[in-house]
């Protein structure tokens, strides 16, 4: 794998973890006080983007950097508790209920 490649995937994972979560480009922009832009080009690979701005873009939807390069990394234990609790925050406490109550059910 390449820089490119390696940029068009965590684009490509930013862009589908903003849109899941309901974010526009332009709402992402203003919050992180970068342009529309800067985002559409990072979002598709066309930006190596400095850590600074990856932290930016994290925080303005509410996301953990580890979820846009889990995915270059054997997924050990911590790494998937984290990106399982990253997805549990952004469902209501009904859904955080059941998947409590089937992980409770799995253990058994």
């Amino acid at each position: 794998m390449d820089l490119k490649e390696a940029n068009k995937i965590i684009g490509n994972t930013y862009k589908q973890i903003r849109k899941n979560k309901k974010f526009t480009q332009e709402e992402v922009a203003e919050k992180s006080d970068l342009t529309p832009e800067y985002l559409s080009k990072f979002e598709n690979g066309k930006y190596n983007a400095s850590i600074y701005n990856i932290i930016l873009l994290c925080k303005a939807i509410n996301t953990n950097p580890t979820q846009l390069f889990n995915q270059f990394f054997e997924k050990d234990s911590d790494a998937i508790i984290t990106t399982i609790t990253d997805e549990l925050k952004d469902m209501t406490l009904e859904d955080q209920n059941m998947i409590l109550d089937l992980i409770k059910r799995i253990k058994k």
